[in-house]
């Protein structure tokens, strides 16, 4: 027979009281937080899958962002070609164009020319516009707008795109490029901003180093080569390749033409113009390819935008399961807890002994 004392009872009814106790702080405080744990202890397994989960929610949150920035970048680069493929291009270059070789206009050369000239100078401005702070078709150097037009010519970066190719190159302070052992021309420090190194960014593609260097296929290249969109160098007529040269160029040939001269009045640039309309709408075909692979780019960044939209709500969904409780249940094991207090407070009254003072009472 086992025998109880008043003071082992005691110690079972304080230990049962506290466990009561702890019982009912943590459903008040589920009820208060709707966190299934607030400590690692609570719930090892549980709370290591949940950090590791925060973990890749920060990580996608942040890859969201970038995506989103440069989404927005592609969108404006977009906009903007396709306001000089479509606007400036055509009515401001293929229009003066075509009226000033139709031999009804040849009195209003003068006019073309300058319309030639004005749409030009607007491409260029319009190449030259931002997104935030930074150029949008500058490449890698977005701090310095990348387009000019000095003497008559578009510069890239202070360089000619269509004359002076064969130059040696020389930068602000007058230095020269160096590459295996010779000086660079003008012409192929051109083909080196047209395929100058990328801005990488991490857009949720699984962003990888290797040696030192971005893997391609794990990151998304932000930058815009305007000189790669542009088009730069010249023909095997000598013509120039981009858009805004052949204006420039066109509206020229313009300005030469003397009515007085009777006998040759385009001062033997007739064939020339003709020319160069034909290399104006292969220049704007080109142009109009690059437009569509910026297109191309902003499409795969919305679609991209979207799958880490998904995988962001997916995981936190997992995290919800795993940190959060119902709000229904955390309600009913609050009323389970209360219960059992107060039945653990009730039990005190008959299990502590009386003392003298409650008999004097």
């Amino acid at each position: 027979m086992t025998r109880i004392t008043t003071n082992g009872m005691l110690f079972n009814y304080r230990y049962n009281l506290m466990t009561t106790t702890n019982q009912l702080n943590k459903a008040m405080t589920q009820v208060m937080t709707r966190r299934s744990f607030n400590a690692y202890a609570e719930n090892p397994a549980g709370a290591t899958r949940a950090f590791k989960i925060h973990s890749s929610l920060n990580a996608t949150r942040a890859q969201y962002d970038n995506n989103k920035t440069v989404t927005s970048k592609f969108e404006t680069a977009w906009s903007i070609m396709d306001g000089v493929i479509n606007d400036l291009a055509h009515e401001l270059g293929k229009v003066p164009a075509m009226e000033g070789l139709n031999g009804t206009n040849l009195d209003n050369l003068d006019t073309q020319a300058q319309i030639l000239r004005s749409g030009a100078e607007s491409i260029i401005q319009s190449l030259n516009g931002r997104y935030d702070q930074d150029f949008i078709f500058a490449g890698s150097d977005n701090q310095e707008a990348p387009f000019a037009i000095e003497d008559g010519h578009v510069t890239y970066r202070g360089v000619k795109v269509d004359a002076e190719l064969e130059d040696t190159y020389h930068d602000k302070n007058d230095n020269p490029i160096i590459k295996d052992g010779k000086e660079m021309t003008n012409g192929q420090v051109l083909q080196m901003w047209a395929e100058e190194d990328p801005l990488y960014v991490d857009i949720g593609l699984g962003f990888e180093l290797e040696d030192g260097k971005v893997v391609e296929s794990t990151a998304f290249d932000a930058s815009i080569s305007g000189i790669k969109v542009m088009g730069y160098g010249v023909d095997e007529d000598g013509d120039p390749k981009n858009l805004a040269s052949i204006m420039l160029r066109m509206a020229e040939v313009f300005e030469s033409y003397d009515p007085e001269n009777k006998g040759d009045p385009w001062n033997g640039n007739e064939e020339e113009a003709n020319r160069l309309i034909n290399k104006f709408n292969d220049a704007h075909e080109r142009m109009s390819d690059a437009h569509s692979e910026l297109m191309a780019k902003a499409n795969f960044l919305e679609a991209n935008g979207t799958t880490l939209e998904n995988t962001f709500d997916s995981l936190n969904t997992e995290r919800q399961s795993l940190e959060n409780v119902e709000p229904a249940d955390a309600v009913m094991a609050l009323s389970w807890a209360q219960l059992c207090y107060s039945a653990a407070l009730q039990v005190g009254v008959n299990v502590i002994p009386q003392s003298l003072m409650d008999y004097m009472k």
